[in-house]
């Protein structure tokens, strides 16, 4: 029998939903190494755009240099041939201006995500990330789009050591051009399965 990957993506996304115990209990981010463990813990559990060869990864490791200085890479895992997606064109990767930040930085605890205010000319605010994702999930779908966040490679610089945060991308399908529809599902369902990983994650 062929997967309904439709049904499937739609079943994950609303299991992601329900997810209610994310709680990273990080001491307070003072220094570099504790930035780099925080970006860490992203690590496969956020797919992962390169625009330079148009494929999206959902299987990578992060690259730290040993030196004090210097940038963090990534380094995708050519091998894993079915968690790549190719032909994926840069018009339809855009950013959020939505930042995933440690709550140690806001006075509190687990993740939060720093999102724009609805309107160009209103503050942005902060939300506790399962919060936050149900908001942009739900802004999103009035709007008639999708909410499937990415990082983009290259972006990641050296990390402020008082404040590492994470800026996301997104996904939008109506830009993906010849995707079929059971690839954008597969798409859809993989963003969905690596974020229910960060529940998961102890």
């Amino acid at each position: 029998m062929t997967p309904n990957y439709a049904l499937s993506a739609d079943a994950r996304w609303a299991e992601l939903e329900r997810q209610t115990d994310l709680d990273w209990n990080l001491d307070a981010i003072t220094n570099r190494q504790e930035a780099i463990a925080f970006l860490l813990r992203f690590e496969n559990r956020l797919c992962v755009y390169s625009g330079y060869v148009e494929k999206l990864y959902s299987n990578y490791s992060f690259v730290v240099p040993e030196e004090a200085h210097g940038s963090i890479t990534i380094l995708p895992d050519e091998r894993a041939w079915h968690d790549t997606f190719n032909e994926i064109p840069a018009e339809s990767v855009k950013p959020t201006g939505v930042h995933i930040l440690p709550g140690e930085v806001l006075g509190s605890s687990g993740l939060y995500m720093k999102i724009p205010g609805g309107h160009p000319l209103s503050p942005s605010f902060e939300l506790p990330f399962q919060e936050g994702l149900k908001m942009l999930i739900q802004r999103y779908q009035a709007r008639g789009e999708q909410f499937l966040p990415v990082l983009v490679k290259g972006d990641l610089r050296e990390y402020e050591a008082r404040m590492p945060s994470l800026h996301l991308h997104r996904i939008d399908p109506h830009h993906l051009g010849r995707i079929s529809r059971l690839e954008i599902d597969i798409i859809r369902s993989t963003i969905a399965e690596h974020l229910i990983g960060l529940f998961r994650q102890r």
